[in-house]
């Protein structure tokens, strides 16, 4: 947490612009509220398959990863046969 604070921090000093800032900020709180919905759905994790699928292709906290997100929840983008593997779907 401390170490997405700091990167903020730096960007912001760097000329990062409002609207970056507030997308980065966004996306992170989206991919908060994503994970723990995930999570207490009764041992659904499909929300973490997705986030680890972005985190891995994606920079954390660019608008494209809370892009990946969104469209991976909904089974598109390029994640998103993982999120319909991990529903059961075919």
């Amino acid at each position: 947490m401390d170490e997405r604070f700091d990167q903020l921090a730096k960007d912001a000093t760097s000329g990062l612009s409002r609207r970056q800032a507030f997308g980065r900020v966004a996306s992170g709180l989206f991919v908060a509220l994503v994970a723990s919905l995930g999570l207490t759905r009764s041992g659904n994790n499909c929300a973490k398959v997705c986030a680890e699928c972005c985190n891995s292709n994606i920079p954390p906290g660019s608008p494209e990863h809370g892009a990946c997100i969104r469209e991976c929840l909904q089974g598109s983008g390029p994640c998103g046969p993982n999120f319909i593997l991990c529903q059961g779907g075919h």
